[in-house]
């Protein structure tokens, strides 16, 4: 008996060979089809492994069948291994022709690396190098100094890029800036431009982070800020730059004017931009110095609650109870962050139940009714501040169309005697309107 079978691939033998010629079978689809081939009504078929399928197998068919019953009509193959399979039939662009370039591996390497802030010496870590031979072994040699000296040349290659933009534009360039002074009593400033590009989308690039001498002064700022303009070439290009309204910034301005008036729109006179969130940061400052007392009794609960885990424990047992998320931790302020007293008294405010049970659980002082009024008059009133603050404070979106509006709801909210229901909300609005005054008063 010379009875003949084939696979796809047209390879041809006798039946009493196939059991030595079938693992020959290249073709990934019969991975899922029994080894040796069955005769069905002197036809010689495949047999499925999952399902038990019988498939006709003849001499340059082909495997199309065989495919297809893998893919979409057995019912019994693992979906994961249905998903794998299907993947392979997919040809990527390209495939067949693919050439490695591990100059362009490389590039792409460095990339993650910077997206993803990987630390150098992750490239020497032991299995490191493993990992990538098994994806491509004539990739190597890529270790902790050669991922920090293509790091460092991408960097240096995108800067002058920048460079070569800013200088190209045929528009101005806003500038933001920031002082301020680390851990180790050394003072930094921050340059970042905010332009427009020639398709008309609006640009953030942080272009310098340096150091400043001591003494901080208008000088000093002055002095770095000029230096990075004149660096990037853009000296020439400035329209405003935005600081906060310390003293020493207002002199760096002046310095700035003097020195580059020429070549300034409108000689100048527009340069310095005072920063709004800041200005609203000093303001409600000035506000919750004069109310400040009225919320010891909730500062104080809190602090009580979060100086052990059995007591916060306690606190979200109670709130389980009352039908209220637990908390890990509750909020409590710090010095200087008003947005920070805003938020713990609307966290207060949502758990108030819970804070007065708990404090009559463990005998701890609690505000009474008439405070508790008065901590909800406060946290409405400086909500309008914290929405204010927020939308000054965006940093991919153009804010100085929504100056005026928020400034003049803050100047109503201010005045509005529907607010002063209380001598603490009368005293803390009077000492925030005053210092509205200093800043927007028209004659200033």
């Amino acid at each position: 008996m010379d009875l003949r079978i084939s696979e796809g691939s047209g390879t041809s033998t006798t039946l009493d060979d196939q059991s030595v010629q079938s693992p020959t079978r290249r073709a990934k689809v019969w991975e899922y089809f029994e080894q040796e081939l069955v005769e069905v009504d002197r036809v010689m078929k495949a047999v499925c492994k999952y399902c038990g399928t019988k498939l006709t197998s003849k001499r340059n068919s082909g495997t199309n069948s065989l495919r297809n019953l893998v893919a979409d009509t057995c019912p019994k193959i693992p979906v994961e291994d249905q998903k794998r399979f299907i993947a392979t039939m997919r040809k990527r662009p390209g495939e067949g022709s693919f050439v490695f370039d591990p100059r362009k591996t490389r590039e792409c390497m460095v990339k993650w690396c910077i997206s993803a802030e990987v630390a150098f010496n992750k490239f020497d870590d032991p299995f490191f190098a493993p990992w990538m031979e098994s994806l491509q072994p004539l990739f190597s040699g890529v270790g902790r100094q050669t991922m920090r000296n293509d790091c460092i040349a991408r960097f240096k290659m995108m800067r002058q890029e920048l460079r070569n933009e800013l200088q190209s534009l045929n528009s101005r360039i806003c500038l933001t800036s920031d002082l301020w002074t680390s851990n180790q009593k050394l003072g930094y400033l921050c340059l970042t431009v905010h332009y427009i590009d020639a398709n008309f989308i609006l640009k953030k690039k942080t272009i310098a982070f340096k150091d400043v001498k001591y003494p901080h002064t208008g000088l000093a700022i002055e002095e770095v800020i000029t230096k990075c303009l004149i660096e990037w070439g853009i000296k020439e290009k400035v329209f405003t730059i935005t600081l906060d309204n310390a003293s020493n910034n207002q002199s760096a301005c002046d310095l700035i004017r003097e020195s580059g008036r020429s070549d300034m729109l409108f000689g100048g006179e527009h340069l310095h931009v005072r920063c709004c969130a800041h200005i609203l940061n000093l303001l409600v400052q000035d506000g919750m110095a004069i109310a400040h007392g009225a919320f010891d009794k909730i500062r104080d609960l809190v602090r009580h609650i979060i100086s052990s885990p059995s007591r916060i424990q306690a606190f979200n047992e109670i709130a389980e109870r009352s039908g209220l998320p637990s908390k890990a931790r509750l909020i409590l302020d710090v010095p200087n962050r008003w947005n920070s007293t805003h938020n713990m008294i609307m966290e207060a405010i949502e758990y108030k139940v819970v804070l007065k049970r708990y404090a009559e659980e463990q005998l701890e002082p609690s505000p009474d009714d008439e405070e508790w009024t008065n901590f909800e008059a406060i946290g409405e009133f400086l909500g309008a501040f914290e929405e204010a603050t927020k939308a000054f404070s965006a940093h991919r979106s153009p804010t100085s169309h929504l100056f005026l509006h928020n400034v003049l709801c803050i100047h109503q909210a201010l005045r509005n005697e529907n607010w002063q229901i209380n001598c603490v909300l009368e005293d803390l609005a009077l000492a925030m309107d005053s210092k509205f005054d200093k800043y927007w008063e028209k004659d200033t």
